[in-house]
């Protein structure tokens, strides 16, 4: 495993943003040439793409680093020899080995196809699998994050019936004081989190399911005096008590718990950003969406979202 290179970018980091491609066949491409043309940032953004699949923007095509200097949009093309067999990988992966040297500070990522990396023989679930291996992360999570709602799940890509297979007291304990140094490190403020139950009703006091009382409680109970922590309350209603504070960051314990209701009321202005990563990464909430991918109606907004949070935390480290 690499060893972490958190303390080492905070020293040398650049402030530019990559951007990658996704998979080309998606809207990615879309997405990024609409949320361009809406919004420029006020630091450099190069996108990582293929000569053949690059949005059709004004931009200035380089083939180094060295040749970004101000705040415009640069193009960089990866070679069809670099991209097989799977081109979004090669895009994320030149970004990220960009970020981990201290060359970019942060990485927006265009929607991929899980089904295509691992058709393409990849051991990875997605990007956050890659990113958190390549960078040597002890940890992980995904943020989903918005103003209304912010959502933390302990498990992500697992099958259902494994859930509880990796629900443990020790765990649960290093995952909460994880996600709480983690946001304060990049938001430079604390947070306030309430923690879902697992079964219905947070387990009826033993008579829907024991996992409140045996590790859930017992786990916040172990953090509390460090972390602004409450719960487990019950599922169906910890999602409406989030939304009466924009400090509250809700803890759910696998992906459709907590995705379901946030992409209810975020699907076009939600942000995935990756904790416990040694540079930022942003991306927006929603898939490749083969089906409208080429018909002009993509929407742009959780991705100009995930570009806006990814130059506002950029503008902290830096």
């Amino acid at each position: 495993m690499r060893k972490s290179r958190i303390t080492k970018l905070k020293a040398n980091i650049r402030p530019i943003i990559g951007l990658t491609l996704g998979d080309p066949e998606g809207i990615g491409p879309e997405i990024i040439q609409k949320g361009l043309a809406a919004y420029r940032p006020a630091v450099p953004v190069v996108i990582v793409g293929g000569p053949t699949c690059m949005p059709d923007l004004a931009t200035i095509h380089i083939r180094s680093l060295d040749e970004v200097s101000s705040a415009n949009i640069y193009k960089y093309d990866l070679s069809p020899t670099a991209t097989a067999p799977e081109p979004s990988f090669a895009f994320l992966k030149c970004a990220t080995e960009w970020a981990l040297a201290g060359q970019i500070g942060a990485v927006v990522t265009a929607p991929i196809s899980k089904a295509k990396w691992a058709k393409s023989g990849l051991p990875y679930r997605g990007h956050t699998d890659f990113l958190a291996w390549i960078s040597g992360a002890t940890q992980s999570a995904m943020l989903f994050y918005s103003s209304r709602l912010k959502v933390i799940p302990f498990t992500v890509h697992v099958p259902l019936r494994e859930v509880f297979g990796h629900l443990d007291f020790r765990a649960v304990v290093r995952f909460l004081r994880f996600v709480d140094e983690d946001m304060r490190r990049l938001f430079g403020g604390s947070f306030r989190f309430l923690v879902s139950g697992l079964n219905p009703h947070a387990g009826e006091d033993g008579w829907l399911g024991h996992e409140e009382i045996d590790i859930l409680r017992p786990a916040v109970e172990a953090v509390k005096s460090t972390v602004d922590i409450h719960g487990p309350f019950s599922p169906d209603v910890v999602f409406q008590k989030a939304q009466e504070d924009g400090r509250a960051v809700v803890v759910c314990w696998y992906h459709d718990q907590g995705l379901i209701p946030f992409k209810l009321l975020n699907a076009l202005n939600g942000v995935n950003l990756t904790l416990g990563l040694p540079f930022i990464r942003t991306s927006p909430v929603h898939g490749t969406a083969f089906d409208i991918a080429g018909k002009g109606i993509a929407d742009p907004g959780s991705w100009i979202d995930a570009l806006r949070l990814a130059e506002r935390l950029l503008s902290r480290s830096v």
